[in-house]
């Protein structure tokens, strides 16, 4: 879509694609604000385009949900989709993944994007597996999200105070609880000290995600059931359990920068940091191959050093 004003760029892509032997390309990850400009105007003619001239030269497609950026016209008619940050301030528009995992109102116009995507390409021959959202991660510590945590805690605690506070150790320096309403997400100028709180909170943030994750499934299999899906990890990600998410997802598939020739560390440790990933993922589903969704083939803007790669260091 970055290319549509180009025409000549995109055959020339093609070219070279299959010049290099590409047989698989992800589209869509970014799409939104060209699929639908404005609310309710919707635009495919020009990705259809694309999909058939790739399948015609012999390049199938993963097709991506676009729900890991918004158009503006989405947060500036409906902030409550927008996500709200530990100190309470919720965000402006812009960036990725700023979208509250919550939102009812998000969800909705997610729900029509996704499901036209999907009735439009399901039986395409060239779209062979569904990506959705892209490198899922952050927070959202918005209204709509504590009391969702609440009712998180009141179905794992048995809707039971006391064992609530027994679990949490909440006597200490006395922080216990009378009832799920007082309980709020460990914001920085609140409740820090108490670790199950801390913890629960990790793992509610994680189900959450899963939980959107699953929407978004379900949304695009309602019209092609038989196309797997897959989205892109990214290594040992610390904000959430990939072992808990890997179970919703038929391929796993993960994106790999490892930061080759850097000043802190020799090129072995850094080729097994890398290895190590790859077990990681591989073990998510033994019975099954991963997918290297990207990789860093050259300098990328967010290293702090760019070097060139030694010969071979790419394949390897």
């Amino acid at each position: 879509e970055q290319w549509l004003d180009s025409p000549e760029i995109l055959k020339e892509d093609l070219r070279l694609m299959k010049k290099a032997g590409v047989n698989l390309v992800t589209l869509g990850v970014f799409s939104w604000s060209i699929y639908e400009p404005v609310e309710g105007e919707f635009h495919f003619d020009w990705l259809e385009e694309i999909i058939n001239n790739l399948y015609d030269n012999g390049i199938y497609v993963i097709l991506s949900t676009p729900s890991a950026a918004r158009p503006a016209w989405l947060d500036e008619k409906y902030p409550e989709a927008m996500r709200v940050r530990s100190n309470g301030v919720r965000n402006h528009h812009g960036v990725r993944h700023n979208h509250c995992m919550t939102s009812p109102k998000y969800r909705e116009k997610l729900e029509i994007i996704d499901s036209k995507i999907a009735k439009r390409f399901a039986n395409h021959p060239a779209v062979i597996l569904w990506h959705i959202c892209n490198e899922f991660g952050g927070v959202c510590w918005c209204d709509l999200c504590k009391k969702r945590f609440q009712d998180f805690l009141r179905e794992k605690y048995d809707n039971d105070i006391d064992k609530l506070n027994h679990e949490w150790w909440t006597t200490f320096w006395s922080h216990r609880y009378n009832n799920f309403d007082q309980i709020e997400p460990p914001y920085p100028n609140g409740e820090t000290s108490v670790h199950g709180l801390t913890l629960d909170w990790n793992r509610f943030t994680t189900w959450s995600m899963t939980d959107f994750m699953k929407f978004e499934i379900d949304v695009v299999r309602k019209y092609a059931p038989n196309i797997p899906v897959t989205t892109n990890f990214k290594k040992l990600y610390k904000g959430l359990d990939y072992h808990e998410m890997a179970k919703e997802i038929d391929v796993i598939s993960w994106d790999i920068y490892p930061k080759w020739n850097n000043d802190y560390e020799s090129l072995y440790h850094t080729a097994a940091d890398t290895a190590f990933d790859h077990t990681i993922m591989r073990s998510f589903k033994r019975d099954k191959p991963f997918l290297l969704m990207e990789s860093v083939t050259s300098q990328v803007n967010w290293h702090p050093y760019n070097k060139l790669k030694r010969p071979g260091v790419h394949k390897l």
